[in-house]
Parts: C-alpha cells; sequence; structure tokens
C-alpha cells in the first residue's frame, strides 16, 4: 500500500478514492499489522511447543554462547537447536542462591568470583524441562562450565559411573565369538553334504573296482 502511495505521487500508477481515504486505509493498517502479530505469535508457540516435546523427560547437556549480558541473567544461544534461553544469574521468586553475581554495566559483563562473563563467551548449559506448571512448562538452563561452586550442576558425563570387574567380564563374554555347531543349519548345507557322501562313495567302489581288475 506504501509502494502504490509512492507511485501516485511520482506518477508511475493511477490512483482510486479507496486509497485515498483515511479511514479505509486506516482500517487495512490496523488489519494488516494484527494478522502480522498473530503470525509471529503462532510461529513462536508452535516453537514452544514443539521445544517442549522434545526435551520432556530429556536431560543433556550441550554447547552454548552468551548473546546478551543482563542485571539478572545471561541470554545463552543453543547452536544445536537454533534457540535462545534465559540463564538466571539473580534468585528469582522464592529462590535463594549461595553465590552473588556482580554485573558491570560499562563492560556488559557478569562476575562471580573469577569467572567472568562477556558476551560471545562459550558455556556449556544442562537443558531440561521444568513441568511443574502444565500451562507454563519452561526449558530451564544450568550452568555446567565454566564451574562456578555452589551455582553450576555436575555434568551428565561425570555422574555415569566406571563400569565394574563383574560388568567387565561379562562384556567379555558377550563380545567372545560363540563356537558354531559342525552340525549343518540350512538345508542348503546339508543337501552340499550328501552329494559329497555319495561323491566320495562313488570314488571308493570305482577305485576297488579298477583295482580287481588289475589282478
Amino acid at each position: 500500500m506504501v509502494h502504490r502511495l509512492l507511485a501516485v505521487c511520482i506518477g508511475a500508477d493511477a490512483t482510486f478514492p479507496d486509497l485515498l481515504d483515511k479511514r479505509k486505509s486506516q482500517a487495512l493498517s490496523h488489519n494488516l499489522n494484527y494478522r502480522n502479530r498473530m503470525a509471529q505469535y503462532a510461529g513462536r508457540a508452535s516453537v514452544a511447543l514443539h521445544t517442549h516435546l522434545f526435551f520432556r523427560g530429556r536431560i543433556q547437556d550441550e554447547q552454548g554462547y552468551v548473546l546478551y549480558v543482563r542485571k539478572n541473567a545471561l541470554q545463552i544461544l543453543i547452536p544445536k537447536y537454533g534457540f535462545e534461553g534465559t540463564l538466571y544469574v539473580s534468585p528469582r521468586k522464592g529462590e535463594k542462591l549461595q553465590v552473588k553475581f556482580i554485573y558491570n554495566e560499562e563492560n556488559q559483563s557478569q562476575r562471580c568470583g573469577d569467572v567472568v562473563f562477556h558476551t560471545f563467551d562459550p558455556v556449556t548449559v544442562q537443558l531440561s524441562l521444568d513441568r511443574s506448571n502444565l500451562q507454563h512448562e519452561r526449558v530451564v538452563l544450568q550452568l555446567v562450565k565454566p564451574h562456578i561452586p555452589n551455582f553450576s550442576v555436575p555434568s551428565l558425563d561425570a555422574s555415569i559411573s566406571a563400569p565394574t570387574k563383574d560388568s567387565a567380564k561379562r562384556k567379555e563374554l558377550k563380545d567372545e565369538p560363540m563356537e558354531q555347531d559342525s552340525a549343518p543349519t540350512t538345508a542348503k548345507e546339508l543337501n552340499a553334504k550328501n552329494i559329497s557322501g555319495h561323491m566320495l562313495e562313488d570314488f571308493t567302489t570305482r577305485k576297488n573296482f579298477i583295482y580287481r581288475l588289475e589282478k
């Protein structure tokens, strides 16, 4: 619509009465803006729904990067899934943190002890789905690396216990090839064995016959 008005202004196109009517143009603009806004909401809701379905009953560690450093949180980008999540560094309502982050507004950073977070810093976060409120499920991000005592969560790889001797022995027994029975197992093998037996018997008969003729 804007391009049509510009074309009319420079004389490149002809106009019509409805295009110059302010009320109709305003109503049309409101309708277009409303449909565009609803389409964006629908797209976001679809992404959120499929993300929640994917992470339902699943906990995993993923590599991410700090996109924004805010006063109370870090905005993390997960390249593997192409979505952003919020890692809160200040206590939310009803929560208590044993560590304290210091926000530096000048260089846009968060500091906790010797660990400093800047934009584009790589981090490892643990992704899980919070289903405490079924009407408002959300993907929760928890820091794994860099490690901050009393704030970071242990990595999933570290929680896997080392294999015991019994499990290693069972694995060796499982990996050992089983001795195959020499008896034929298929009709083809059985037929081949019968043919070999008949050939051997025929060869023995011919050999005895030739031996008798030579005598």
